[in-house]
């Protein structure tokens, strides 16, 4: 393998390509607050920022960073070009409520993704790191929940089962790749641990912590097993199970309760976003009362967060930048800032009464100011340093 990237890396096309989707599925609430729409689609909402927006970035590190752990080569071009224009289409469906479309095409994009990883595991020339079974299990989840939201958009499966579809997408699919991503480049980028060394084609495999691997599977399978539970029987006690599995995972391999070693913009975002999404899972638990405005403490802060930071480790990397540029990243500053003000206006919104829509549209606002001013660095980089 390449000491960097080449010119050729998935998230080139599709880092560029999230940014743009999470714009536009944020912008529904400032355009309903200020008259330009006469409705809005929270449903539409949703999706476009998890199928589209969340997903784009998924897509984008999974297939960039599972060829290099397991020695084997990106995508083709051509192959990154359909998955980029399918996700697209789904978030474009979505947008004018075509869930139909939006659904179908959304299967279409997460089983291309998984035959992509599958291939790439199946001729791997090196193990991938141990906390990258959750990722299996996040890829499982999202199939699970991309088939049960296409069954309701056809009338197959019936309504009840709305909500079990959509969380297995945030709560399992895309939590389970947090877990599993962060669980390995999370220590390293907080300077716990140092980056392993790849192994070159022919050699042999380096043996798996058994236990470890175990300790990951179970952790995973209790989080889906909670799902499940929860949102598909009504046992919403299980909340707690997948908080403690969730929490256990973090504890084990960021240490979230030591500073880093490193302290750098970068490090600083990362040890920050874990910590919200344990506050997050935990909040969810004991106020299901408020289970969608604190799941948005998982989306902005967590989630989003971690975008930015894994985002801007990838770019500069692969790129073949310095990466002393994380030490006093001001695009990362300023996204990891307006973030965090977006997340408090956000979940102030339920307390707020009457401005309950200008709660949604400041936080718009912000989320979207972040993500921008982060993007438009993104973008020069690859623009300007084409490995």
């Amino acid at each position: 393998m390449d000491a960097h990237g080449k010119a050729s890396d998935p998230y080139r096309i599709f880092f560029p390509l999230g940014i743009v989707l999470g714009a536009f599925g944020v912008a529904v609430w400032p355009l309903y607050y200020y008259g330009i729409t006469e409705g809005y689609s929270g449903r539409s909402h949703a999706f476009v920022q998890t199928d589209g927006f969340l997903y784009a970035f998924i897509a984008g590190f999974l297939l960039t960073a599972i060829p290099r752990f397991t020695g084997t080569e990106p995508p083709s071009r051509m192959s990154q070009y359909a998955l980029a224009s399918i996700i697209a289409v789904s978030a474009a469906a979505f947008e004018f409520q075509l869930f139909r479309v939006g659904q179908t095409a959304f299967v279409i994009a997460h089983f291309m993704l998984i035959a992509m990883a599958a291939r790439r595991f199946t001729h791997r020339n090196q193990e991938p790191p141990e906390t990258f079974s959750l990722v299996g299990l996040g890829l499982m989840s999202g199939a699970l929940g991309a088939l049960i939201n296409a069954g309701m958009a056809w009338n197959i499966i019936p309504p009840g089962w709305d909500l079990l579809g959509k969380r297995l997408l945030t709560e399992g699919m895309v939590l389970l790749l947090v877990l599993g991503i962060g669980g390995f480049l999370g220590p390293r980028l907080l300077g716990f641990a140092q980056l392993p060394q790849f192994v070159k084609a022919g050699a042999s495999l380096p043996a798996l912590n058994i236990k470890h691997v175990f300790f990951y599977k179970a952790a995973g399978l209790a989080i889906l097993v909670s799902l499940v539970s929860e949102y598909g029987f009504g046992f919403t006690f299980m909340a707690f199970l997948r908080a403690v599995a969730a929490t256990a995972v973090i504890l084990s391999t960021i240490r979230p309760w030591k500073l880093p070693n490193v302290r750098t913009t970068l490090s600083w975002c990362v040890w920050i976003a874990h910590w919200l999404v344990i506050s997050s899972i935990w909040l969810v638990a004991v106020a299901p009362r408020y289970r969608v405005d604190y799941l948005h403490i998982l989306f902005i802060g967590g989630f989003t967060l971690l975008i930015l930071a894994v985002g801007t480790r990838v770019t500069l990397s692969h790129g073949g930048f310095s990466l002393a540029q994380e030490q006093r990243s001001w695009p990362l500053r300023i996204g990891l800032a307006t973030g965090l003000v977006a997340l408090v206006a956000r979940i102030g919104a339920p307390f707020a009464g009457f401005t309950y829509f200008a709660h949604l549209a400041w936080a718009a606002w912000f989320w979207i100011a972040g993500i921008l001013v982060w993007g438009y660095y993104v973008l020069k980089l690859i623009r300007t340093h084409p490995v």
